[in-house]
């Protein structure tokens, strides 16, 4: 669906003048781009790879290359401090418990929630998965100037797991730490670790699978989904499935200190053979409790398709959802094989990827429509709310879980993606990035943005003295919606705008320049907060 359509299932009237592209998707290569560094190709570069585009973010990235720039995203990579206790006393049946193992203010990830009472278990353990949620989503609103936090969003999409299947919040935490310690690291590594992650072994049954009674869950999603793909050139069998399976049976979860471990009394020792797409491999059976791991990892990775559908699927999260022929010839395959001789060490690809003439092709800027953060944490950053440090669980945590709270309003809850496959805006065709706006999440969408004006959360005025003018209400309009706006107003537009909320419907611009020079607070503020809900509520402004 292209953007005119978006906009007639929005129910919405486009204010801009929409250029006209050509049915093919793929103009440009890989070949390292040298064009224009400009305001406009910060902002596309900064808004794929963080949520938002800060004008103090543009402004210093502006004074870098464009692969400087891509250098600075890709290795400004830091280790958070892990969430902690932010609850009180606890109540069961009217009288007043404590969580006597962990002090707030302190870490309980290693903590493993012992209490005597079930109930009391219970009540700690989804107090500690709220603190998660709050902290995750603290880190996201103080993301530093790099890609980190849209990685480790794009690897929960990517190795989904759910917190009503696992309901455990020291494993939530594990397995959420594990996606962000190699967040740019290994993609071999990474499916491997969590393949025995103690969340993945009960999202997808693995802690059931034995020798006795074979799961064949997770040998399936494994292929599907986490590592090969269902293309046409993802010809694994259904005996794959099988042999995979018994590969996988076996491992248990220890819960202190959380881990997981061979029970070989439930390991199945004898050989695994594959099909002619693994090249009829044969794993002996064995009950070295990683070696035929070890060995299920090299097969995978040894096939062509496992760095192809990897990169397709960052392609999806990064650039656009349409891979045709010649993006697939010309930016897929070419991507792979730096993902390949890099030994699957997925930084050395994005960055071939974020500096390549593909990327800053105006075909692929203003084309991705923002998922839930990209509204919520962009829109909030862009307009400069200051926000408490991720470790403030005082102050902090309750403003954080607003953003978790909104996020899952629109349909982009962490912790609780849709199914094993992720969100659907990433895969599910025809519609793909569409699916975000729909009649459920777009009135939340403009609740929002309109909340943070009518709240006075933002700070409208200070946001339109980033204008090189705002005395002039043409070069105000212009300047702040080369902010907004991945999408150009037309000349028009700008003028409706202009005098609908800035010159009173009058063709006079020296009324907003005589209200702003004489600081006439009420009617600046007035009619900055109408125009800025105005400009919020257009199409343009889901497009990133």
């Amino acid at each position: 669906m292209d953007r005119r359509e978006f906009f007639k299932r929005a129910g919405k009237k486009t204010a801009g003048e929409k250029k006209q592209h050509s049915s093919k998707r793929m103009f440009a290569g890989l070949a390292p781009y040298n064009g224009n560094w400009t305001v406009n190709e910060v902002t596309h570069l900064l808004k794929r790879t963080m949520f938002g585009a800060k004008k103090s973010d543009i402004d210093y990235f502006l004074t870098l290359s464009p692969g400087g720039a891509v250098d600075v995203l890709l290795n400004n990579i830091t280790t958070p401090t892990p969430p902690v206790r932010d609850y009180g006393l606890l109540e069961d049946d009217g009288v007043m418990y404590d969580d006597l193992s962990v002090a707030i203010g302190q870490t309980w990830v290693t903590d493993p929630n012992t209490a005597s009472a079930p109930q009391i278990r219970g009540q700690i353990n989804s107090r500690r998965i709220a603190s998660l949620k709050k902290w995750w989503a603290g880190l996201i609103i103080n993301q530093g100037r790099s890609i980190q936090e849209k990685m480790v969003l794009f690897w929960h999409h990517h190795f989904s797991v759910q917190e009503s299947e696992i309901e455990n919040a020291a494993y939530l935490y594990r397995h959420h730490n594990l996606l962000r310690t190699n967040v740019l690291g290994n993609f071999k590594t990474l499916a491997r670790e969590v393949t025995i992650d103690p969340a993945m072994l009960i999202h997808l049954n693995g802690y059931l699978n034995s020798r006795q009674a074979p799961d064949e869950n997770y040998g399936r999603e494994l292929q599907e989904l986490f590592v090969i793909g269902k293309g046409n050139d993802s010809l694994y069998t259904e005996n794959d499935v099988i042999a995979i399976a018994r590969v996988l049976t076996g491992w248990r979860i220890n819960n202190n200190p959380l881990n997981a471990y061979l029970d070989t009394g439930s390991h199945d020792t004898g050989a695994k053979v594959f099909s002619a797409f693994y090249s009829n491999r044969t794993i002996s059976g064995s009950n070295n409790s990683y070696q035929e791991l070890d060995e299920l990892m090299d097969m995978l990775f040894n096939t062509t398709e496992a760095a192809r559908f990897i990169c397709r699927k960052l392609y999806k999260w990064f650039v656009y959802y349409e891979i045709d022929d010649a993006t697939e010839r010309d930016v897929i395959i070419p991507m792979a094989t730096v993902l390949q001789s890099n030994n699957f060490e997925i930084k050395p690809a994005l960055e071939v990827l974020f500096k390549s003439e593909h990327f800053f092709d105006t075909i692929n800027q203003a084309c991705y429509i923002k998922n839930p953060f990209d509204i919520i944490v962009g829109t909030l950053r862009e307009f400069n709310v200051a926000y408490p440090a991720y470790t403030n669980y005082t102050t902090g945590y309750p403003l954080f879980f607003s953003i978790y709270n909104n996020a899952a309003d629109m349909q982009q809850q962490l912790f609780q993606p849709p199914d094993v496959s992720g969100w659907p805006s990433y895969y599910q065709e025809p519609m793909h990035y569409e699916l975000w706006v729909n009649s459920n999440s777009l009135p939340k969408r403009a609740d929002f943005t309109d909340a943070l004006i009518n709240d006075s959360i933002i700070d409208v005025r200070a946001f339109a003295n980033y204008s090189n003018n705002p005395t002039d209400p043409n070069q105000l309009i212009t300047d702040v919606t080369a902010l907004l706006l991945r999408y150009p107003l037309s000349v028009n537009a700008k003028i409706y705008v202009k005098t609908r909320f800035l010159t009173n419907n009058i063709a006079d611009d020296t009324i907003w320049t005589n209200a702003w020079n004489s600081n006439n607070s009420t009617v600046i503020n007035a009619s900055l907060k109408e125009m800025f809900k105005f400009l919020m509520n257009l199409p343009e402004f889901h497009l990133c």
